[in-house]
């Protein structure tokens, strides 16, 4: 690994983001972290990654000379710089990554059209960068904000998606007999344990997400339906110390 910190810039709430950063926290991989706030911090962004035009996506880890975008990649990343394979074996783990990619993009489209509808929850989304008394002014920033989002990522939009991966994730703990998918903590679990954040949000992030916000992430059929799971993603942090 190069021997200047690695930076990890991402969105705390975003469940990619936590992805990366419980990766990276697995491997012992030191890393210093930096919020990035949607059009404001993209100038700053292109400029450290070199990158002048196309899309521009978090997280993205900046090391030394390296970057590397997206929670897979710095998965690999992370387990590399470890020098073992405390993370398991990538080649097992890639259809559950496509597992959480797809359940998470549909949590997503409905989160961003979520708080589309809901004022409270766009005033949530600007309170980082904008004074209260400027919240409601500018909502039409956070608005226009939301609606990039959703058409850039709308095209990945499965509907069922998050269901079938929260009862693939259901089996593959019973046929594995114990609390991991591949008979051994891996990156496995993190990508499906994170998927939870689409119906029951759990990480500790700062700022916590606001009231309005939680309830556009949350879906109280889906976690009734699977509390194990949540139990399991609960003992899962906690075994990991994170």
């Amino acid at each position: 690994m190069p021997s200047s910190r690695a930076l990890l810039v991402g969105e705390a709430f975003s469940p990619w983001t936590q992805k990366a950063g419980w990766a990276l926290e697995a491997c012992a991989v030191g890393f210093a972290y930096r919020e990035y706030t949607p059009t404001l911090s993209e100038p700053w962004l292109r400029w450290r990654m070199r990158q002048w035009s196309g899309p521009v996506s978090v997280p993205v880890l900046l090391a030394g000379p390296d970057v590397i975008r997206g929670s897979w990649d710095i998965a690999r990343f992370a387990a590399a710089s470890a020098g073992d394979d405390r993370l398991g074996d990538f080649d097992a783990i890639a259809p559950w990554n496509e597992l959480s990619e797809a359940a998470l993009a549909e949590a997503r489209t409905r989160v961003v059209r979520c708080v589309l509808a809901d004022p409270q929850a766009l005033d949530e989304a600007s309170a980082s960068v904008l004074p209260r008394p400027l919240r409601q002014p500018l909502r039409f920033v956070a608005r226009d904000a939301a609606r990039r989002l959703d058409c850039k990522y709308r095209h990945l939009l499965v509907p069922g998606s998050l269901r079938i991966a929260l009862q693939r994730t259901r089996d593959g703990l019973q046929a594995s007999g114990c609390d991991f998918l591949l008979g051994r903590f891996s990156y496995a679990d993190i990508t499906m344990a994170v998927v939870l954040e689409g119906i029951a949000p759990a990480a500790r992030i700062d700022p916590p997400l606001g009231p309005a916000t939680r309830r556009c992430w949350s879906d109280a059929a889906l976690a009734a339906e699977f509390e194990d799971l949540l139990r399991w993603r609960q003992r899962l942090v906690a075994g990991t110390s994170r």
